[in-house]
């Protein structure tokens, strides 16, 4: 029974009882990276959406002692999220709306309003193993049709495993601006997969020193018609693995194939070369290769040092193998920092984060960079997008982003941030960039907050950026805002 997956640690009045912790929800994973950076949540944290039942089963074991104030504050908020079994025999239901006076150009794991009017509501109801949420929502002139089922979905549970179909938020990769390989910049396309609950280690001798571990497995349908100009319809599998062999070391392998699509061959060959990838069955340069594959590895290591807590991540995404390594490749660093404001009872986090997708070596060490590479190749020209966002990185292929950001939570659970990005898109104006079809260097300030209430939350946000992307020459500052509201009954 899913429910019984759940351990019932407190609830508020605006829980919401989906079996994970959507992607997206960054004041609760914020939580939760600082819980396992104190070793009270175990396992990987760089796949979202998160299970409940793997913060439940670590909340459950959780060493018993006492803990800073704003871990302690940070257990409470996470605790009080934890979905109750009366929550799951409810029907639960959401509103939605937000506006913008101009979609942001760098879509991070916050996400944000996707165009100038968003509008949606949605209900959700639990029997037994089976969970099921609709969605149905209104954008105001967005790609594709106005109206969307965005994140809607079936998920089945079967003992420690769930399997699930839908358009649901996935986030990979311990990247705050960019999930490499799979984030929720594009919308969610359909896609079916399957992935483990409770990322338990294995109970073999043989196996067990990968300690608690994690797999999913998903492959979904991309869009076709107007918003493609290579070949409709084409098919993704995303397949990614997590493992914590030591304590608050997370560490993940990812890999994407975009393949078959109208007048492309989808055989069982076909697949089989895709999934081999090695030798002749790939990289070909002719138009006989099965598709376009991304494949990477990601680290991420927390500690704590007397009062602050520390964590360091890095992502390595290759286009392409040459002599059994990985070739043509993009990166991503970062790290961050928590820590406590006793006087004016705060909590909070630095954060710096740098990331590359121009591919070749780090951020041209050598001068061996290929131009229109990440994410694209000759067959799949649009590659790795849906509906004119790219799957992975928000400022898509040839580009590279700055980030400086300082986040504080206060005791009502409210969050307020500012943050610094300096953008490079398009860094040749050669590549067939989703963002800009020309070079652009763009400073961004952004600042706003969410404010909790009972049953919701409201969220505002100020940006201010010095050009615009696609807008060759300079152009004039542009000032943004951008406000939405949430009520769950």
């Amino acid at each position: 029974m899913l429910w019984a997956l759940v351990v019932s640690l407190g609830t508020v009045s605006d829980v919401k009882s989906e079996p994970w912790v959507e992607a997206g929800d960054a004041d609760m994973r914020r939580d939760i990276e600082l819980l396992a950076s104190y070793s009270i949540i175990k396992g990987p944290v760089t796949m979202w959406p998160m299970p409940w039942a793997q913060i439940t089963d670590s909340l459950a074991n959780m060493p018993q002692r006492a803990f800073p104030v704003h871990v302690e504050a940070a257990l409470a908020r996470v605790r009080a999220g934890v979905p109750s079994t009366q929550d799951y025999r409810g029907l639960g239901y959401e509103a939605y709306g937000g506006a913008t006076s101009r979609e942001k150009t760098m879509r991070g794991f916050d996400g944000g309003v996707r165009e100038n009017v968003d509008l949606g509501v949605s209900a959700e109801k639990h029997w037994g193993s089976t969970y099921a949420k609709l969605s149905l929502g209104w954008r105001d002139g967005q790609p594709g049709k106005d109206v969307h089922f965005d994140n809607s979905y079936l998920a089945k549970a079967l003992g420690n495993w769930v399997v699930y179909g839908g358009t649901l938020d996935q986030w990979w990769g311990g990247g705050w601006d960019a999930g490499m390989i799979l984030s929720n910049n594009a919308r969610p396309f359909p896609r079916v997969g399957i992935q483990r609950l409770n990322p338990k280690p294995f109970e073999t001798k043989w196996l067990s020193w990968l300690g608690p571990w994690n797999i999913n497995i998903t492959t979904g349908r991309l869009d076709g018609g107007e918003t493609r100009t290579d070949f409709d319809h084409p098919l993704v599998m995303h397949m990614r693995v997590t493992f914590q062999p030591l304590d608050r070391l997370d560490i993940g392998f990812s890999r994407a194939i975009q393949i078959c699509g109208k007048d492309r061959p989808c055989g069982f060959s076909t697949w089989t070369d895709a999934l081999i990838a090695v030798g002749d069955r790939d990289n070909t340069g002719t138009f006989d290769e099965p598709g376009n594959q991304l494949a990477g590895g990601d680290i991420r290591y927390s500690w704590v040092m007397g009062s602050l807590s520390y964590a360091t991540y890095a992502e390595f995404v290759a286009e392409d193998e040459k002599k059994g390594l990985p070739d043509k490749f993009s990166v991503l660093f970062g790290a961050t920092l928590d820590g406590y404001w006793a006087s004016r009872d705060l909590q909070w986090r630095l954060r710096g984060e740098v990331s590359d997708t121009f591919a070749g070596n780090i951020f041209g060490i050598s001068n061996k960079r290929r131009a229109n590479i990440t994410y694209t190749n000759f067959i799949y020209r649009d590659g790795f997008e849906f509906l004119d966002r790219t799957i992975g990185h928000s400022l898509s292929t040839d580009s590279q982003l700055y980030t400086g950001e300082l986040t504080l939570t206060d005791k009502k659970a409210n969050s307020y941030w500012l943050r610094y990005r300096y953008a490079k898109i398009n860094k040749l104006s050669l590549s067939a960039n989703e963002q800009s079809g020309n070079r652009e260097a763009i400073n961004m300030v952004e600042a706003g907050m969410t404010a909790r209430f009972d049953r919701g939350e409201a969220r505002v946000e100020v940006r201010l950026m010095d050009d615009r992307p696609n807008t060759p020459g300079r152009s004039k500052a542009d000032a943004q805002i951008e406000a939405s509201w949430r009520w769950r009954f």
